[in-house]
């Protein structure tokens, strides 16, 4: 019976055995997953950082950190307080959106911010050694740089433009850098004015309406100019016309005496060949051509009396139109 009761004994004792030599092999291997990190301490100092894949460490040695956090996040408008325990610390993004922050304007009013913080972890170890509940910290520091951002602007310009808040993301991450932490973006979802929306919505829709005043204004200008650039232009155009067209009928009045003045040239030249062998002067024979072209335009003005009197009596006719008194000679 003794016996039977030993073998149980030493039995049970062979199973808590293998039960922690089990535990303490499996604790000897640590596998954290992409973008995961886990401290590592040895004897309470740290000793490395554990990334995806196999790890090997001393149980009873090495302990691995546990980073707690507590913060307050708002879920439809609703305010958490959530509370995270973990020794595994990932390095990917992460969002956080916080309860609305008020914040005083340079013109003395009270808003509320309702801002979204994007972040990564890119320094586990620098992160844990350097800040504590990192998340509560990144909400105070938030909060710090809009109300030194907003308190520099007007109220009117941070709800009508809400993206002048993004630099606050800049001047964060300089502050985050010393933390291992990186902010990758800083968003303003909403501003809530309360009793200022009715003014700033006054206030808005006058300045649309003074808008539309100077687009109208500027708009009419732009048509006066237009228009009086389109008559200067026709104006213009019909300028340079008229001077080519008086420029060509003078070429062709030109060109026309030229003309003329060859065609008598030849003439002259064909009269003179005719009356080389007949003895008559062929300068006066032109000159009578002459005389008769010039007698025919005077009697086909309207305006002029023409009397053709006989060659012997022009002298008599002359002195009579003159006023003289004339005494006909006696016939011998």
């Amino acid at each position: 019976m003794m016996e039977v009761f030993d073998w149980i004994v030493l039995a049970i004792f062979l199973f808590i055995c293998v039960f922690y030599l089990i535990q303490f092999i499996k604790g000897c291997f640590v596998c954290p997953k992409e973008r995961e990190s886990i401290i590592v301490e040895r004897l309470g100092q740290y000793n490395t950082t554990l990334g995806a894949g196999i790890n090997c460490i001393i149980p009873v040695l090495d302990r691995m950190k546990v980073v707690k956090v507590k913060y307050l996040i708002s879920e439809n408008g609703v305010v958490h307080l959530r509370e995270r325990s973990s020794h595994i610390i990932t390095t990917q993004n992460e969002v956080m959106d916080f309860p609305m922050q008020p914040v005083i304007t340079r013109d003395n009013a009270k808003i509320y911010l309702d801002a979204v913080l994007q972040y990564r972890i890119v320094n586990p170890k620098q992160m844990v050694y350097s800040v504590t509940n990192l998340p509560n910290v990144l909400s105070k520091m938030l909060q710090a740089q809009l109300r030194d951002v907003a308190g520099a602007l007007d109220v009117d310009r941070i709800i009508e433009d809400t993206a002048i808040l993004d630099r606050v993301a800049g001047e964060l991450d300089m502050i985050a850098r010393n933390w291992g932490v990186k902010i990758e973006m800083v968003k303003i979802q909403k501003v809530q004015a309360d009793e200022l929306s009715e003014v700033l919505a006054q206030k808005k829709n006058a300045d649309f309406k003074n808008r539309e005043v100077i687009i109208n204004a500027k708009a009419s200008k732009q048509t006066k100019i237009i228009t009086a650039e389109g008559q200067r232009d026709q104006k213009i155009r019909e300028a340079e016309g008229e001077a080519q067209r008086i420029v060509a009928s003078a070429r062709g009045q030109a060109e026309a005496v030229m003309n003329e003045a060859e065609s008598e040239a030849r003439s002259i030249k064909e009269i003179a060949r005719s009356l080389e062998g007949s003895g008559d002067d062929p300068t006066m024979y032109l000159l009578a051509l002459k005389y008769i072209d010039a007698l025919k335009a005077i009697c086909a003005s309207p305006n002029t009396k023409v009397i053709f009197v006989p060659q012997e009596t022009i002298m008599l006719q002359t002195a009579q139109l003159l006023g003289l008194n004339t005494v006909i000679p006696a016939r011998a």
